[in-house]
């Protein structure tokens, strides 16, 4: 069966509960970067810590969000109704229910309803999810077992097909994994990671979803996840969902594929003898490499061909931002080509980082509806992209807030690329952005900035090969990833091969 890609994220949050931003903003924000989402309510916490002495705050804080999702809970299931147009955008129910014990989950339905319950326990709340027809899904997985993070021993595949593995949180994929959990909720432990999991037996796909809490589902870099489906519907998107035909990327819609004679990523396959693996990955800018892996390690790498084909298509970079912190700035942008065509523009909007957001505004008036895109593509043809956009400086040296754009390019190394920004004009012949990227200050040193480039021949962002094994155990858990140069990542749900 064939299957498109489609992109998503199920898991952020807004001033629906606890967070920043009015529903109408998040899913405006959504349809301008994703095909599917869905907004999170803050609902449920039965083990709580009850010790006011400590926790007091912790307590109020949550109370008031769950809370506030109870009185909102018809208004936010009515907006992702009228934001969903299957065939254009869908945009699902889902809350969250947290535990100490058994770690964080969220309930996701098919349709436009979701009945807001409670449960004590996870077992609990599985019942609750099969009576609805409902997927629960485990986040943050690798916190510590008992302290929010994953308890693998009470993990059930009936209602949990595949499990959030990358988000603002860090990424809780294996020992090895970049992004490390920095949230004081504590660092990753090994036992709770996707690879213990594997290791345990379990079956199980991995994806990503950003956990922000400003109304910026898809915020780039946070966390995406990618949909092999029929079509884009809400029945065809949860067959896929339980199927596992899913994965993690990190932001860059890279385009992954496994197969293994023809089976899926999430398959479980009899494969008695030698067994023969395809792989393509398309990215959006320069691949470091490419590695399947079989039960946790690594048996095969694939790099992009040195000096490919000159075709005469590139992937170009632009990225604005930097400045002092705190200052906004109001970019507007356009990008043009003296000869050649744009042949499509890839946004990597972000929102305002935020994990833990401040305490949950009380007044349900407080919560506007006006729309606010404070990133937007205003022109996209052959010759052209337009946008405008606002940033105010890095956070810190590690958290970096710029904006971007990856453009896909069909033109000669001489065609000259050029960039009019707030009053400034800055030409580049293409074969010069080859080399690499270009600063440009629009107000002198440590003012806001705009970098050109790199451009990478397309070439250096594809490969595609294949691989042959033999068995190894009775059932061997083979899966991919990929990285990029700009250090974005995609990580697939395995293949299950069986002897």
């Amino acid at each position: 069966m064939s299957h498109r890609l489609y992109w998503g994220d199920l898991h952020n949050h807004c001033s629906i509960s606890y967070g920043h931003g009015s529903t109408a903003q998040a899913l405006a924000r959504a349809r301008a970067q994703l095909d599917f989402c869905s907004i999170t309510g803050h609902a449920f916490w039965p083990d709580m810590p009850t010790d006011r002495a400590v926790y007091g705050e912790i307590i109020d804080y949550h109370n008031e969000g769950f809370a506030r999702l109870a009185r909102n809970w018809p208004k936010l299931l009515a907006a992702k109704t009228a934001a969903t147009k299957e065939g254009a955008f869908v945009a699902f129910p889902s809350y969250e229910w947290h535990s100490r014990k058994y770690g964080d989950h969220n309930v996701y339905a098919m349709g436009g309803e979701l009945p807001l319950k409670d449960a004590p326990d996870l077992p609990a709340l599985r019942a609750v999810a099969k009576a609805g027809n409902a997927l629960m899904i485990p986040h943050h997985i690798g916190y510590a077992a008992g302290y929010r993070g994953i308890d693998w021993t009470h993990y059930r595949p009936d209602v949990s097909p595949f499990v959030e593995i990358y988000s603002l949180h860090g990424c809780s994929l294996d020992e090895q994994a970049p992004y490390p959990m920095i949230h004081d909720m504590g660092p990753r432990d090994w036992g709770s990671t996707a690879e213990a999991g594997w290791q345990m037996g379990h079956r199980f796909g991995i994806v990503a979803s950003t956990d922000h809490h400003a109304g910026y589902p898809g915020s780039h870099s946070d966390g995406r996840m990618g949909v092999f489906a029929a079509a884009l519907t809400r029945e065809a998107l949860f067959e896929a969902f339980r199927a596992r035909r899913v994965y993690a990327a990190t932001g860059d819609k890279i385009d992954a594929r496994l197969f293994l004679d023809g089976a899926w990523i999430g398959e479980s396959v009899k494969a008695p003898s030698m067994r023969r693996f395809t792989y393509a990955v398309a990215g959006s800018d320069g691949l470091n490499k490419v590695e399947l892996l079989k039960n946790g390690r690594v048996v095969h790498r694939a790099f992009p061909q040195a000096g490919g084909p000159e075709t005469g298509r590139y992937r170009l970079r632009l990225t604005w931002g930097w400045g002092k912190k705190g200052e906004p700035v109001r970019w507007e942008g356009r990008l043009s080509l003296t000869a050649g065509a744009v042949t499509c523009v890839e946004t990597c909007f972000s929102g305002q980082a935020v994990v833990a957001p401040s305490a949950a505004v009380k007044s349900d008036a407080e919560i506007p509806d006006e729309i606010d895109l404070p990133h937007e593509l205003l022109e996209q043809s052959a010759k052209a992209v337009a946008w405008r956009s606002i940033t105010a400086g890095n956070i810190s040296m590690r958290h970096g807030t710029m904006q971007a754009l990856s453009v896909a390019l069909e033109a000669q190394p001489g065609a000259k690329v050029a960039v009019e920004v707030n009053g400034q004009r800055y030409e580049h012949p293409l074969e010069e952005l080859l080399a690499g990227g270009r600063a440009h200050y629009l107000r002198g040193w440590r003012s806001e900035a705009i970098r050109i480039g790199p451009a990478v021949p397309e070439a250096a962002c594809r490969v595609a090969g294949t691989f042959e094994d033999e068995p190894e155990r009775d059932v061997d858990v083979y899966r991919l990833q990929a990285a990029q140069h700009n250090g974005q990542c995609a990580w697939l749900t395995p293949i299950w091969a069986e002897r």
